[in-house]
């Protein structure tokens, strides 16, 4: 099921849960447009200067009246906030969206999982990227700490003789060549797939002599399908809350080239409100883009 129909009816109004839940953190509006844009100015956070959106880090605390217990029941009976899994076990297509290297790191876990439980699909997708890792946040010990890999490590590869990752995808290729050998090189196959490393490029600044801004993930998904991939079945995995709007974004792009899209993952973490409640404007914005263009 597409995710969205969980937000809203077919008529671009809102479900009966997500109104109740709009009404108790008094965000305006009955209708998709009109409340794209409330959500939009309240909780979408975006850089003075380049106008850009805020990275997930950068967010700061917004005052929210419902109280948090009550936030996280709607976020559940919106599908921002619980585990979900492969409805099917033989898909075409794996999905690996990009992010911040912790998160990376997670989804990669929950695609090995599902093909541990006996989940398989024909070839692998890591929708990666040009952009600069964060040095603060992805450098070499906090990408060899997410792939598990120990300071002397004897194994195949001689720590000091790996390359450092410096760009998304290159940060990618590390994990999938390296996370975690004894859960999955060896047991399960996974590792031997096909797999293909989409490398989107940074785009032009938004204002001259400003720094160029990093692909989103519509900007990788086009990246693929310039390589006319065969239409077929896609399994995007993309844990709470981000996954609702990650699988608008691959509806959007891919169902009018034959694909279908379902999407699984983790449960939510203990984020800060602010964080769920830019999830929930930022699905929304997409799933506006998706009915009505930008």
């Amino acid at each position: 099921m597409r995710r969205s129909f969980l937000l809203f009816g077919s008529d671009n109004r809102p479900t009966e849960a997500f109104a109740a839940f709009l009404r108790d953190v008094q965000v305006p509006g009955n209708d998709l447009t009109s409340i794209d844009t409330a959500l939009q100015k309240r909780f979408f956070q975006k850089d003075p200067v380049t106008q850009q959106p805020l990275e997930r880090w950068e967010l700061k605390e917004v005052e929210v009246s419902c109280p948090p217990d009550r936030i996280r029941q709607y976020l559940a009976a919106c599908g921002f906030l619980d585990e979900s899994k492969p409805s099917a076990n033989l898909y075409d297509y794996g999905a690996w969206p990009g992010a911040l290297v912790p998160r990376a790191t997670v989804r990669l876990k929950d695609l090995v999982g599902a093909w541990k439980n006996g989940v398989q699909w024909d070839k692998t997708v890591a929708f990666s990227g040009k952009r600069e890792l964060q040095k603060d946040k992805e450098g070499y010990e906090q990408c060899c700490a997410a792939a598990e890999i120990k300071s002397g490590d004897k194994g195949s590869h001689i720590w000091w003789n790996r390359v450092k990752p410096e760009t998304e995808r290159e940060m990618m290729l590390f994990l999938y060549r390296y996370y975690s050998p004894a859960h999955y090189y060896y047991d399960t196959g996974f590792p031997f797939l096909g797999i293909e490393f989409i490398n989107a490029p940074m785009k032009p600044p938004v204002k001259k002599g400003g720094p160029p801004v990093r692909p989103t993930t519509e900007d990788t998904i086009r990246e693929w399908l310039r390589s006319d991939p065969k239409p077929g079945s896609v399994l995007l995995s993309s844990g709470a809350p981000y996954g609702m709007a990650q699988d608008e974004a691959f509806w959007m792009l891919l169902e009018p080239h034959g694909f279908t899209v379902e999407t699984f993952g983790h449960a939510a973490p203990d984020l800060p409100i602010e964080n769920f409640m830019r999830e929930v404007a930022g699905c929304v914005n997409r799933i506006r883009k998706a009915r009505l263009g930008s």
